[in-house]
């Protein structure tokens, strides 16, 4: 599945596409349900999923994250479920 984010759909400080560009180590946060990343050194929020009543956890997939002047792309992809059953019997 892909997901793509744009610019205009950001936290309002980060609606000038410009700052796309200086945007760097993005990241899911499962608990805030956001989108954190690095911006001018600091730790920020730069999309909130719950402001589009989504709510994205991590127990049954996996994704990719880039950023660029475009905005976000999130590539999530499905882990095999009978996996995650195996890692709970084993305690990962």
């Amino acid at each position: 599945m892909l997901i793509h984010i744009t610019p205009d759909e950001l936290e309002e400080e980060f609606r000038n596409s410009w700052k796309m560009g200086f945007i760097t180590q993005p990241s899911i946060d499962y608990a805030d349900n956001a989108i954190w990343a690095l911006f001018e050194g600091k730790n920020v929020i730069i999309f909130r999923f719950k402001d589009y009543g989504f709510i994205h956890d991590n127990r049954y997939n996996s994704y990719e994250i880039s950023t660029g002047k475009a905005g976000i792309t999130i590539k999530i992809e499905k882990n095999d479920i009978s996996t995650n059953k195996n890692r709970k019997n084993v305690g990962l």
